[in-house]
């Protein structure tokens, strides 16, 4: 009986789009009590995040997306927070706070297990990748989406069943639809017409028409900024009745007629125009769905600029303006303070246009850096403020002894009680200005840990570009040397990747725990590695040392190369008995990495003509490290790595 009520709640929902808040609450309340008869608790998540992204992640699905969290820390299930999560770093995300959403997303993927849950490590790269091309990072958003194509290629569609290979399908448009966006913002044009149209004609094969519509509107927004603004409108047209066949959310077709008034605005058809761009305007203010409203402020604005109506035109620009720099919305203040510069120049308030002009550009400087820019700012004001007391408590204090001394030779007969008093004011200043010093030095340590943590995070990205490249152009080598090639340079790369994510994640900006990165390393070699029917299982026992980087990332490319060497010669067939043993510890003064193998095993020395073994001995070399190996004919190998020159923190 309940599922047939849920069903009902389900199709509710949808309209609920066209309703009041009133309804949205009481569908709300309903729902939540029909949950709460489930004895699935993770089928109550299901149902109360599916239904927050059926709202859109409007503010009134807030409660379902809380609920749906006090569900997971009650059971204290894995599998339920990564979905919970996910859903709150939606909803943080859809109301343009990208920062927040950013912490949940990657609160989710912590919980995430690639084997159970490979859609939603995609699904969280997806929007990750959407905050970061917000905020005009472009290659970290293109890296960040090519590593969620990753996690969907890893997936092994004869194994899923007929829902699942439809949800991959789905994904996967999804998928090259965003990365038609990055092209499109790249100015890559042909190559993102071709993404959009691949994922254009997947949507209609599954029928999804909603998703089509969103599609053919994007190639339309690309196509508008082409300046071919009657073939932008028809698919702007085209795009908003897929999405009425649909039957899609009602924030998704404004989306479409706020597309279409811009496109007749370009084209003059001033009228046309402002009836679509009110229609936008009225939905989402009612609906407080703010950097919507900010665009349709904006549009409408350039509208009455271009028809003569200057005041309409800084009445609406100027709310933007207001909308765009409450939510930090960077693209959009730019667009506002241009409209707002032309519109005040042409009523003659030259003091304003100017003003708008400045922060105009200074808006367009400051796209990759704003909140950097914001700290440092924050952290300069401190500087000079701590400066200005410093240089006051100074003043005074040579005030002070100034007037000692006029004391002294004025009152000759209390010279004692002058003196003792002049060395206990001495005493109580220098403690003073010791504090102050102290604070000083505080808030400077403080900006050094910001600036490392923030370096840390910047190598951390780079590192992921080059392992995304890497991992791109290994897609289109046919060559099967070539191919394992950059495979193996990928892995090379990623233990510095997970060397430089430990510091920015952690309080520990200089030192590096071997148990915990060991652990991240060697499960991410095995799991790029393993492509035969039968796993080749692994045991390793790591002792919890903290090393610096400077030790630890020679040591991690070493193990890199000795697993996969192993991976590659030790077993010429796998079997279920077939193992390898990883031992970090400190014996004595020295280091001591261990892989051992029960393969087949080898006769005679290594031979050095590899550029892994080439590798492995620079790196030896640096760390006054000795590298052997002990092998017997189909008894295994043991490589042994005894490390003599270390920094142990």
């Amino acid at each position: 009986m309940k599922y047939i009520y849920l069903i009902f709640l389900l199709c509710f929902s949808y309209v609920l789009q066209s309703q009041n808040n009133t309804d949205k609450q009481k569908f709300i309340d309903s729902l939540i009590r029909v949950v709460d008869t489930y004895d699935d608790n993770f089928e109550k998540i299901r149902v109360l995040t599916s239904n927050a992204g059926q709202l859109r992640y409007s503010k009134d699905s807030r409660v379902l997306i809380d609920k749906a969290i006090n569900v997971s820390k009650t059971n204290n299930n894995p599998k339920q927070y990564a979905n919970s999560y996910y859903s709150l770093g939606n909803y943080f995300y859809y109301n343009s706070q990208l920062d927040s959403a950013e912490v949940y997303l990657d609160k989710s993927i912590s919980y995430v297990n690639d084997e159970t849950m490979p859609f939603l490590r995609a699904s969280n790269l997806m929007t990750k990748s959407a905050i970061y091309r917000k905020h005009g990072n472009i290659p970290l958003a293109l890296a960040t989406m090519l590593n969620s194509k990753r996690s969907l290629d890893k997936i092994d569609t004869l194994k899923l069943d007929e829902t699942q290979r439809h949800k991959f399908k789905g994904e996967s448009s999804v998928l090259n639809n965003s990365l038609a966006n990055f092209y499109n913002q790249m100015e890559e044009f042909d190559k993102a017409s071709e993404y959009y149209d691949n994922a254009y004609k997947a949507s209609l094969a599954l029928e999804s028409y909603v998703n089509a519509g969103i599609i053919i509107s994007n190639k339309g927004e690309m196509i508008l900024n082409q300046n071919r603004y009657k073939e932008a409108l028809e698919l702007f047209k085209k795009g908003k009745v897929l999405k009425e066949k649909g039957k899609a959310p009602m924030r998704f077709i404004m989306s479409s007629a706020l597309n279409i008034g811009n496109a007749h605005s370009k084209l003059k058809n001033y009228t046309e125009a402002l009836t679509y761009l009110n229609e936008a305007h009225q939905y989402y203010e009612e609906e407080g769905i703010t950097e919507n409203l900010t665009i349709a402020k904006n549009y409408r604005g350039n509208l009455y600029f271009e028809t003569g109506k200057y005041d309409l035109a800084i009445q609406e620009c100027k709310s933007a303006k207001v909308l765009a720099l409450e939510s930090e919305n960077l693209e959009l203040t730019s667009e506002a303070c241009d409209c707002l510069s032309k519109a005040y120049k042409a009523v003659g308030q030259f003091d304003k246009a100017l003003e708008n002009y400045q922060l105009l550009t200074k808006t367009n400087d400051s796209i990759f850096n704003e909140n950097n820019i914001k700290k440092q700012t924050q952290q300069e004001m401190q500087y000079a403020f701590n400066k200005t007391e410093e240089l006051n408590a100074l003043e005074l204090e040579a005030k002070e002894k100034q007037s000692k001394l006029y004391s002294y030779l004025a009152v000759l007969g209390l010279l004692l009680a002058v003196v003792l008093g002049f060395f206990f004011y001495r005493n109580k200043k220098q403690n003073i200005k010791l504090a102050k010093q102290k604070k000083l030095l505080e808030v400077s340590v403080d900006e050094k840990n910001v600036l490392l943590k923030e370096t840390h995070h910047r190598v951390k990205n780079s590192f992921q570009i080059v392992s995304s490249l890497l991992y791109l152009q290994s897609e289109n080598v046919e060559d099967k040397e070539a191919k394992i090639a950059i495979k193996e340079a990928e892995n090379r790369v990623r233990s510095m990747v997970l060397i430089h994510q430990r510091l920015y994640n952690k309080d520990e900006l200089i030192g590096i725990n071997t148990q915990d990165y060991f652990s991240d390393l060697v499960r991410d070699i095995f799991e790029s590695h393993q492509f035969k029917s039968e796993s080749i299982s692994y045991n390793l026992n790591a002792e919890p040392l903290v090393l610096d980087i400077e030790t630890t990332t020679p040591i991690g490319l070493i193990l890199n190369e000795l697993i996969v060497n192993t991976l590659k010669h030790a077993f010429d067939e796998v079997t279920s008995k077939s193992s390898i043993d990883i031992m970090f510890y400190k014996e004595n003064e020295h280091l001591i990495l261990k892989v051992i193998d029960n393969g087949k095993g080898f006769e005679g020395e290594v031979k050095s003509t590899s550029f892994g073994i080439t590798l492995m001995k620079a790196l030896s070399k640096k760390l006054k490290a000795t590298l052997d190996y002990r092998s017997e004919i189909n008894k295994g190998t043991e490589a042994t790595l005894i490390i003599k020159k270390y920094n142990l923190l």
